[in-house]
This record gives C-alpha cells, structure tokens and sequence, in this order.
C-alpha cells in the first residue's frame, strides 16, 4: 500500500515560516522592521506580516515546562521594569480600546493625522507605526517615554483623567517639548 505524502511539503514548508517569528520577541521584530524600513524597504511588508502573526498567536496558555500539574498552571507575570515599549504600547490598562491607541497615534505621528487609517490596524500594527516613529526621535525621548509608561502602570490608577494626562505627558515627551 503506497502512503499518501502529498501534504508533507507544504507542512514542513509552512512550519520554517512560522518558526522565524517563534524565534524572535515583539519587540526584536519590531527593531528588524525599523532597520529594514531604512535599508531594505522590500522586507518590510514580510516583517509586517510576521509581526501580525505574533499578534494573532498571542494567548494566555503557557507552555508546560514539566509534567508537574502543579509547576503547569502557573504563570510568570511580566513587572514593567521588564516591559518592552512594544509590550507597554500594547498593554490595555495604559491603551484600553484601539481607539485610545489609535487617537493616541495619531496624535503624535504628524504625517498619519485622521483615525480612518487606523481603524482598519491592528494593535500591533498601530504600535509598530508608533515604535517606527519613535524610534526616528532622540533616544532619551524614547527612555523617558518607556519610564513614564511604567510609571503609569506601576500607579495603576484607572481614572480616565489620570489617562489623558499621561497620553498628554507621553505626546510632549515624543514631540520634545517635555521639561
């Protein structure tokens, strides 16, 4: 009897794509589309997808280290001083709704003003545009950036005032007006 293998190919195929953004962070993705947009613009669309495919996979499951049941369920929470911008941006008690982070960007992307364009993003995208875009000011803007959203998180405050004003602290810092 002859074994159909027909789908092997394509399998094995699918999974090495797959495997290059098992291998890498948000964050270092998101560091290769900054460098591939300056020099080498083609690649950049690959590594928007693949950023999108790690958005999409995103769960709460954590792989099981051992066959502990009581070592499996448990989950290592990430502190903020570990968070990455990308992880910061993306977080829901800084940016509840897509709409918080999309009226976020386009307030500080000068050349993306109106919120069409980013409604049809996902919110890792719209984080990548920002990161993208932050990444092109100095980079004490960027430290202060990530410590005043760490700051935010660590106080924890839900106030949708206390939220405005950090979006309004966070504006300043990018733009460089911040004292």
């Amino acid at each position: 009897m002859v074994q159909d293998q027909k789908h092997r190919s394509l399998l094995l195929f699918i999974r090495k794509i797959v495997e290059v953004p098992l291998g890498y962070s948000k964050g270092d993705l998101l560091a290769f589309r900054s460098v591939a947009s300056r020099e080498y613009s083609a690649l950049v669309p690959l590594i928007d997808q693949y950023i999108g495919l790690a958005e999409r996979a995103d769960t709460d499951v954590i792989r099981a280290t051992g066959t502990n049941s009581k070592t499996r369920g448990k989950r290592t929470l990430t502190s903020p001083e570990q968070m990455h911008l990308f992880d910061l941006l993306r977080d829901k008690k800084l940016f509840p709704s897509n709409s918080d982070l999309s009226g976020f960007a386009a307030r500080i992307i000068p050349s993306m003003t109106t919120l069409t364009r980013w409604e049809k993003m996902s919110r890792g995208e719209i984080v990548a545009k920002i990161i993208e875009y932050v990444e092109t000011r100095d980079l004490s803007a960027r430290r202060a950036l990530e410590a005043s959203m760490r700051d935010a998180l660590v106080s924890g405050s839900d106030k949708t005032s206390d939220r405005r004003s950090f979006f309004s602290k966070w504006e300043q810092i990018i733009k460089g007006t911040h004292l």
